[in-house]
């Protein structure tokens, strides 16, 4: 029985250990690295914690105009002492015990001023919801882009390695058959510039590679091996089509809009709160009291206590009306006004922002989907230039610097085209953001189109 469960302990260890391999070696995409980061991203996790706080305005709001019960309880030990005659230390003290509670209920009838502040903390939490699903549509454009730079800069420095390969393997002949006497010492110094280029850009990209690598690792804790998108990722036209179709899902959709216009209602609520002050107040007030008290008593030699208690029971209408409070409730007054003005012209200028978004937004995809396919052409064009160019390199009809020329042009094309799909992607993504159409659906249909 030993056996067996030892035998099972180190098949299971060995069993773990090709797992973690496995598990280790595997690509994660899109989707799973925004999984992890709905997880571990420090941002999310304080808009989230901010939303939860500030969504308490709205029962902070119905509070005011709902009943409040307050109780009160004291005790207390009196004491008492007579001193009889001027040089006599005798005392007759007595004592008694007093104890007792309260409790008073309110509850308000006329308060227009917590009528517009419940308003307001409606408003208020409102405010609160469109700002965290924004936070969370801009958390899947921030990890969209931080995903794609790290892939952008690995593709970046591996173009930049078989770069620097590729010319120090002609900067080694150029070296052969100068050391032979077939070709002349600038072949070889052009070749040799060549190669230094070639590897302070493979050390630029190394260094860029490490600067991705941190933003990933700021937003979920680690940087993973990151799938890279096929070739049957689908480049195209956004859809709809019309610019002034999308300017108008965001002016409907967009929630930084939508947090502006809740937060010029909430002002205006502020604002009637505080021109309401110069209201009267009308409450309904329950009060209930009782005292009891204890005292020792001596009667026929016995000792015991005498207790009495008293109860009040009050229900009154209160009113109060504030007449003049050192010009507080007036400059109260202007100061909310002046705010609501403030965020009118808050609300116009978000509009107008986000318009602009839009439109900048709806060029970028178009530009960027042009430049996929100009890019796309010239790495074909480049490609068949570089052939061309060795052939001719063979034939002697072209030289070294022709030749190094033709490979530094391929590899930067190789270079571009890459950064453009991913250009285009995020253009796309930013461009859903403006328009507030932005969901996690469009992370997964993106790395439906991924492989390891």
């Amino acid at each position: 029985m030993i056996y067996n469960s030892y035998v099972f302990k180190l098949n299971f260890l060995i069993f773990s250990f090709f797992l973690s391999i496995f598990v280790s070696g595997q690509s994660l995409s899109l989707a799973e690295i925004y999984e992890l980061a709905l997880d571990k991203d420090p941002e999310l996790k304080i808009a989230e914690a901010t939303y939860r706080a500030e969504k308490e305005a709205k029962a902070k709001g119905i509070a005011g105009l709902l009943p409040s019960l307050t109780t009160r309880g004291i005790t207390s030990w009196n004491e008492s002492e007579v001193l009889r005659g001027s040089q006599s230390t005798f005392f007759d003290g007595t004592g008694n015990n007093t104890y007792g509670y309260s409790a008073d209920l309110i509850q308000p009838i006329f308060r227009v001023d917590r009528w517009f502040q419940f308003s307001q903390g409606k408003a208020m939490s409102e405010i609160a919801k469109a700002k965290f699903a924004f936070a969370q549509q801009e958390t899947i454009t921030r990890v969209s882009i931080t995903y794609f730079n790290l892939l952008k800069a690995i593709k970046n420095l591996e173009v930049a390695q078989a770069e620097e390969s590729a010319i120090k393997r002609q900067r080694d002949i150029a070296k052969r058959l100068f050391e032979e006497g077939v070709s002349s010492v600038t072949n070889f110094q052009e070749a040799q510039a060549f190669y230094d280029l070639s590897q302070v850009s493979r050390i630029a990209s190394q260094g860029q590679l490490e600067f991705a690598r941190e933003a990933l690792i700021a937003i979920i804790g680690e940087a993973p091996d990151l799938a890279d998108l096929n070739e049957t990722y689908p480049v195209s036209s956004p859809n709809p089509k019309s610019q002034e179709q999308w300017v108008g899902m965001g002016l409907t959709n967009n929630f930084s809009l939508k947090a502006a216009k809740l937060a010029t209602r909430a002002s205006k609520r502020n604002a009637q709160s505080k021109l309401s002050d110069h209201f009267p107040d009308v409450d309904l007030v329950a009060n209930v009291t009782r005292n009891n008290s204890r005292q020792p008593s001596f009667a026929g030699g016995n000792f015991s206590f005498e207790e009495n208690y008293i109860e009040d029971r009050k229900y009154s209408l209160q009113f109060s009306w504030p007449l003049m409070a050192g010009g507080l409730i007036s400059s109260e007054r202007r100061e909310a006004y002046a705010n609501f003005e403030k965020a009118q012209q808050e609300e116009i200028l978000m509009e107008r922002k986000i318009k602009q978004q839009i439109k900048s937004s709806y060029s970028s995809v178009l530009t960027n989907l042009a430049n996929v396919k100009a890019r796309e052409q010239a790495l074909k064009s480049s490609q068949s230039a570089l052939r061309a160019t060795q052939f001719g390199y063979e034939s002697d009809t072209r030289n070294i610097v022709d030749l190094l020329n033709a490979e530094r042009n391929f590899f930067s094309a190789q270079r571009d085209f890459n950064s453009s799909k991913y250009d285009f992607i995020i253009a796309e993504l930013n461009l859903k953001l403006s328009a507030g159409i932005l969901s996690p659906a469009d992370i997964y249909d993106i790395s439906n189109f991924m492989t390891d």
